[in-house]
């Protein structure tokens, strides 16, 4: 039962991602997508090695505790809520690849008031949870994977940033932490 709470999580996330991923205004700079292919490589052999040794990837690391399932459920709400906040405080401007777009705006407010980057924070936060209530070896995997693209890809995008707003965006990163408030 609950595993389908976390599909229904994770289902409406991705639905309400696609959704919203029309009408956004034009793009007018980017990097190299260097990164979408390095990120489908990624997946596809995590995909590939989890099919040839399903017994490394399915481990339990720690036995069945109804407690840490359900403080992983809420950590993924959390994480999923925070992105989409995040997702709907960006409006137009967002983009699911680092680019500037037609009359960018440099947003500091709602969660951007935070962290620089609450999407990839928010998107953490839900794989750690899920990982936390499966408990097993694929979500370290997982949470490891995302957590280095996403490292690569704030590169670029604060570069694009930089370039940007060349006096707003060193003082907003003074400022806010990447990931994680008051940390990191």
């Amino acid at each position: 039962m609950i595993s389908y709470l976390f599909q229904g999580l994770w289902l409406f996330w991705l639905i309400y991602w696609i959704a919203l991923a029309f009408g956004n205004k034009h793009s007018v700079a980017q990097v190299h997508p260097a990164w979408r292919r390095a990120s489908l490589l990624s997946a596809v052999a995590l995909i590939l090695a989890w099919r040839e040794f399903p017994g490394h990837f399915r481990h339990e690391l720690a036995p069945h505790s109804d407690v840490r399932v359900w403080i992983g459920f809420a950590l993924t709400a959390a994480g999923i809520g925070f992105a989409i906040w995040a997702r709907n405080t960006l409006g137009r401007n967002w983009s699911s690849a680092p680019v500037i777009k037609e009359g960018h705006d440099l947003i500091r407010s709602g969660p951007y008031s935070l962290v620089r980057h609450p999407i990839y924070t928010g998107l953490l936060l839900a794989v750690f949870g899920t990982g936390l209530a499966s408990a097993t070896t694929w979500w370290i995997y997982t949470l490891v994977l995302t957590f280095l693209l996403f490292l690569w890809k704030i590169r670029l995008e604060e570069s694009l940033m930089q370039r940007q707003f060349p006096e707003a965006y060193p003082a907003y990163r003074a400022k806010t932490k990447a990931l994680i408030p008051f940390v990191y």
